[in-house]
């Protein structure tokens, strides 16, 4: 152990923070997108209605549901919203797989595949890994706030080093005030979230009171904990199939507001149960007000049962981790935060690697810190740029290829890839960091042009004329982001050219 304590807590915040640091500068980037993943979605289908109809073509979309999934265990359909006017539809079978596509709300078309906003919401919380994808996102939250934490304590000059942000010598120093002022900036929203986005799994990472209350039956524990209308399968199919639309009529009049979810359990069951829900936009607290009706008869059958004190507890945490509540303002205030949290999270990977620069031009570029430092560059710089590659991607792949969505995501990849090799073939005779943020500059810049160019019905050429604000606040950030980088890539050539005075009179001074 160290001297004293704050060494220690030093010590601590460095490794905690090192270790998970890559891991968690992609959950963060992802979860930062993913607080307009609905506008991302509408604006990756251009040519998507403006607004839905009074009565969408629910049946239609059944018809389609029980012609691909008709052994599915229970269909979603998500109703058209003012956020998204088209409606989505899915089916869920009991190996696990979700399926879900969009379509059109008047007609019952299927719309565009894409990737959209939903690739990064699971990039957020399990970074497309499935169980262990989870697991290690819950590890890197609790390293996180092991590094928050300790932050607070060896920080004594914490408001005070608010102030104060060197950029213009760059290096070291522009890095550790950029660290410390986006830390100090988001404190109590990057200390919430981390706890939050925690505590949304923890029934996964801490099973033992599963075990010891229920001997491992998550199915009843749930059941306890958030009451739900349920029967066991008839295993016969059903005589016929009650039209969806007065249900939801009748679920409007019940709830008060406009149902937004419909999921039919057991579908081509005589025991299949419909249940017309809310959206989450209501209240902080995740939405469980929901009516059931008899799938084959349609009649009313019971309302939604209220979850007890503890577990509406978890889902005021849920719900505070994902900002479904409070409209567009609240959606751009954990965004700019979360952005606050990217940058805090790239300052201090490189004020660990700018620490030890003269251990990497010692050890030369082949070498463990020189790749640590090429993979920083990589993750910090490639990212941004794998992810404009995607939206291009979006832009340029033809409706009609297989698997589009698919494409989208390997051409993230294949980005993101070519940017790590790239801070690695250049780290040498180059500058990664300018040149990665130069080319990411010119994406951003470049992609509302192209939508012009390609699809003019999702451009800023139609979405300002029509009011279509948010669809078109995707491409005033991308413009945004292209300055950003540009400006980046500019500071990025100022430094190198410093760089070889810095290191002299370093060497001056030592000698």
């Amino acid at each position: 152990m160290k001297n004293s304590f704050s060494q220690s807590m030093a010590w601590l915040h460095t490794w905690a923070g090192l270790v998970v640091g890559w891991m968690l500068f992609v959950i963060f980037v992802g979860g930062t997108i993913a607080c307009f993943d609905t506008e991302l979605d509408r604006w990756m289908r251009p040519g998507m209605a403006a607004e839905a109809p009074a009565r969408p073509a629910v049946d239609k979309l059944v018809a389609e549901l029980e012609k691909t999934d008709p052994e599915a265990h229970a269909w979603y359909l998500y109703l058209p919203r003012a956020r998204f006017p088209a409606m989505k539809a899915g089916a869920y079978h009991d190996d696990g797989r979700f399926e879900i596509h969009a379509y059109d709300a008047a007609t019952g078309a299927k719309l565009r595949d894409t990737a959209g906003g939903e690739f990064f919401f699971t990039l957020h919380y399990n970074l497309h890994a499935g169980t262990i994808g989870m697991y290690l996102v819950g590890l890197a939250g609790m390293m996180m706030l092991v590094a928050i934490l300790t932050g607070i304590v060896i920080h004594k000059r914490i408001f005070k080093d608010f102030f104060l942000f060197r950029f213009r010598g760059g290096g070291q120093r522009a890095w550790l005030d950029g660290h410390n002022i986006t830390g100090v900036l988001g404190l109590p929203f990057h200390l919430m979230i981390a706890y939050t986005g925690v505590a949304i799994f923890v029934a996964s990472y801490m099973t033992a009171g599963l075990q010891a209350g229920y001997r491992g039956d998550a199915e009843k524990f749930y059941k306890e904990a958030a009451p739900y209308t349920h029967r066991e399968e008839m295993h016969r199919p059903p005589p016929l199939r009650a039209p969806l639309q007065p249900m939801i009529d009748d679920a409007r009049k019940r709830l008060g507001a406009d149902p937004w979810i419909i999921a039919i359990e057991h579908p081509n069951d005589a025991s299949t149960v419909v249940n017309v829900a809310l959206d989450h936009s209501r209240h902080v607290a995740w939405n469980y007000r929901s009516v059931y009706y008899d799938g084959i008869t349609g009649a009313y059958m019971a309302g939604g049962q209220q979850p007890s004190g503890g577990y509406h507890t978890y889902t005021f945490l849920g719900g505070l981790h994902m900002v479904q509540f409070g409209g567009m303002l609240f959606r751009w205030l954990y965004f700019l935060l979360g952005l606050s949290g990217c940058v805090m999270l790239a300052c201090g990977m490189q004020v660990w690697v700018e620490k030890r620069a003269r251990r990497v031009r010692e050890a030369g570029v082949v070498s463990g810190y020189g790749l640590v430092r090429a993979l920083n560059i990589g993750a910090v710089a490639g990212m941004p740029l794998a992810v404009v590659s995607m939206l291009w991607a979006n832009r340029l792949l033809p409706d009609g290829i297989a698997e589009r969505a698919t494409q989208e995501i390997r051409i993230f990849c294949a980005a993101w890839i070519v940017s790590a090799l790239w801070a690695c073939l250049r780290l040498r005779r180059g500058n990664p960091w300018r040149e990665l943020f130069f080319v990411t500059a010119l994406l951003c810049l470049g992609l509302p042009l192209l939508s012009m160019a390609v699809a003019p019905e999702g451009s800023l050429l139609h979405t300002v004329p029509a009011g279509a604000w948010a669809v078109a606040s995707v491409d005033w950030v991308l413009l945004a982001f292209g300055a950003a980088f540009a400006w980046l890539a500019r500071r990025a050539s100022r430094v190198e050219d410093k760089q070889p005075d810095i290191l002299r009179s370093r060497a001056e001074a030592s000698a």
